[in-house]
């Protein structure tokens, strides 16, 4: 191992430890200050809906529920719709995905979540598909983060 000394403004800089051998490319980002998302960057719930339902229909459409199977495929999901939403360029947003698989047998279903967050920037979208089998329920939280 070797040390790197970065630089990272006023203060001692910051000690970087790679291996020997491997190259790690080390981004530092400046703030930008931005209180607000740029004009047509803010995350838009009802595209974002749009996005999600896209990626359930075609990934569930012929799926039988298989307890089995259900917690590699809720990962699946997330990682696709993830990087679905990233392409749509909402700069500056933290995104979190959550995906809930269940068998459906007619029963009823509640999901809850709490946020702290900006109600101005900050938003969520939320999707559902059904099929004979199953429930799938897609949560998606944008926050804006400086």
């Amino acid at each position: 191992f070797f040390s790197v000394p970065v630089l990272l403004g006023p203060g001692p800089p910051v000690i970087m430890e790679e291996e020997e051998g491997k190259s790690n490319t080390i981004k530092i980002y400046n703030p930008t200050y931005l209180m607000k998302p740029r004009p047509g960057t803010k995350f838009m719930k009802r595209n974002v809906e749009q996005k999600v339902n896209e990626v359930l229909e075609p990934k569930l459409k012929d799926v039988k529920y298989d307890a089995e199977l259900m917690a590699d495929l809720c990962k699946e999901l997330c990682t696709e719709i993830q990087n679905e939403i990233k392409k749509m360029g909402y700069e500056r947003y933290k995104l979190v995905t959550q995906v809930v698989i269940t068998e459906a047998q007619g029963q009823g279903q509640r999901i809850a979540s709490r946020c702290l967050w900006d109600p101005e920037e900050d938003n969520y979208a939320q999707a559902t598909y059904r099929n004979e089998t199953l429930v799938c329920n897609a949560l998606v939280f944008g926050c804006y983060w400086e």
